[in-house]
C-alpha cells in the first residue's frame, strides 16, 4: 500500500467540498495542474453504494475540472466520497475527497445543539405547567385554555424534534419521517380541537346554568345533577 503510495502521486486538492442541501445538484470541482485531463473512477453513497463506478469525463476550464451531479443523486443525508485521475505534469496522478449532504445545507454544531435543547427543555416546562394548571384549576374557561395552551406547546415540542432529528439523527429517516407526519398532523386537528372545546365549553355552560335554575327552586345539587346528566343520555 505504501509503495502504490509512492509511485502514483496524490493531486493537490481539497479533503472535503463542503456541505450542501439534500436534493440539489452538487458541483464537484477538481484542480489539477498542466493536466490533460481529469476523471472521476468512483463516486460513493454514504451507506458505500455506487453511484459512478467507471471513468467518467470532467469539464475542463483552465487548471480546473467540473462535473455536476443531479440533484437525483443527492437524496440521502450523510457524506458521500469522490474519487479521480488525471495526468497532472505528466503523471498519473489520484485525488479523492468527499462532501456533506444535509437536509438544509447547514452543518449541524454544538451551538446548534444547545440551542434545540434549551428551547425544547424550555416548552416542557412550560407543558407541564399547563397540566399542573389543568388539574387544579376550578375555573371551567381557564382549564379550556389549557388544553389549547398545552396543545400549541406539544405541537412545538414535536416542531423541535423533528427539525433536531434532521440535523442530528441524518441516519435516521424513518424517525425524521414519522416526527415530520406527527407534526402536519397536530397542524390540521388544531382547528377541530378549538371548535370541537368551544363547542364543550358552551354545553358545559349551558349544564351549569341548568343545575343552578333547578337549584334555584329547591332542589338538592346532586340531584339537580342527575337530571341534567339524565336528559343528555
Amino acid at each position: 500500500m505504501i509503495f502504490l503510495m509512492v509511485i502514483i502521486p496524490m493531486a493537490s486538492a481539497q479533503t472535503s467540498l463542503g456541505t450542501f442541501a439534500q436534493n440539489s445538484s452538487v458541483s464537484l470541482i477538481q484542480t489539477c495542474d498542466n493536466s490533460t485531463y481529469s476523471n472521476i473512477t468512483r463516486i460513493l453513497y454514504p451507506n458505500s453504494t455506487f453511484i459512478i463506478n467507471s471513468q467518467t469525463n470532467m469539464t475542463k476550464s483552465g487548471d480546473n475540472y467540473n462535473y455536476i451531479l443531479g440533484y437525483n443523486w443527492t437524496q440521502d443525508t450523510g457524506t458521500y466520497l469522490v474519487y479521480g485521475v488525471c495526468d497532472e505534469f505528466e503523471d498519473y496522478t489520484s485525488w479523492q475527497y468527499d462532501f456533506t449532504i444535509t437536509p438544509n445545507g447547514e452543518e449541524a454544531t454544538i451551538g446548534t445543539a444547545v440551542f434545540y435543547i434549551g428551547i425544547f427543555l424550555v416548552l416542557i416546562f412550560f407543558f407541564a405547567i399547563c397540566i399542573y394548571a389543568f388539574v387544579n384549576f376550578d375555573n371551567l374557561l381557564a382549564r379550556v385554555a389549557m388544553i389549547g395552551l398545552g396543545y400549541l406547546l406539544l405541537m412545538a415540542v414535536t416542531f423541535i424534534g423533528w427539525n433536531m432529528a434532521q440535523d442530528f439523527l441524518t441516519s435516521s429517516p424513518f424517525l425524521i419521517e414519522m416526527l415530520r407526519i406527527l407534526f402536519w398532523v397536530m397542524v390540521v386537528g388544531f382547528f377541530p380541537l378549538i371548535i370541537g372545546g368551544f363547542v364543550w365549553y358552551l354545553l358545559l355552560l349551558f349544564k351549569i346554568k341548568e343545575i343552578n335554575n333547578l337549584m334555584e327552586h329547591g332542589m338538592p345539587m346532586d340531584e339537580a345533577e342527575r337530571r341534567t346528566s339524565g336528559r343528555r343520555r
